[in-house]
């Protein structure tokens, strides 16, 4: 009997600690871009640019209030790009352009249950991940310079991740060796 209670025990607190995991929300921003801006030699340079942010992680309920609000989680990412990355490329003379924006993410509705608590599906943080590391060696594969940046989804590093864009080189592409 005791034995019964202890695995009685153990099946629930394993099922509260599965239960706020699956809660935790896990997201990636991607910006496939370019860059136009001027060479040590004066001349005018372009590159491609694959711009990757850390994996950032809020609760179910934070992300669906960011995720209902304006221009969704998208939204957040682009504001965060436009107030750290783009502010400090243009004040070095670049001018990255439009480009494709996307937020991995580990929550989505499920199909089922429209209505309960059960309407979402949520993966793994590590799932998430392995969709940005393939959408990296896709972007190496088509020859676009990966470049890191953080992202505060509150927006209480802004400041600092901005200081950190603005010391960041300009990529040069080393030249091509021939044969």
């Amino acid at each position: 009997m005791k034995r019964l209670n202890y695995i009685i025990l153990f099946l629930l607190i394993a099922g509260v600690f599965a239960n706020v995991s699956a809660q935790t929300v896990y997201m990636v921003c991607t910006w496939d871009t370019s860059s136009i801006f001027k060479g040590k030699d004066g001349r005018e340079k372009f590159e491609r640019r694959f711009y990757v942010s850390n994996t950032v992680s809020i609760s179910k309920e934070d992300f669906l209030k960011a995720d209902s609000e304006g221009g969704r989680l998208e939204g957040v990412c682009a504001a965060y790009l436009t107030n750290t990355v783009e502010k400090a490329a243009i004040e070095r003379g670049e001018n990255l352009e439009g480009g494709k924006l996307k937020v991995i993410r580990s929550i989505e509705l499920s199909g089922e249950d429209v209505g309960s608590r059960n309407m979402y599906k949520f993966a793994t943080k590590e799932d998430v991940e392995k969709k940005r590391d393939a959408d990296i060696k896709e972007m190496q594969d088509a020859n676009r310079f990966i470049m890191n940046f953080d992202w505060d989804i509150t927006g209480k590093n802004e400041a600092a991740d901005y200081a950190v864009e603005k010391k960041r080189p300009l990529p040069t592409p080393a030249p091509v060796k021939k044969p």
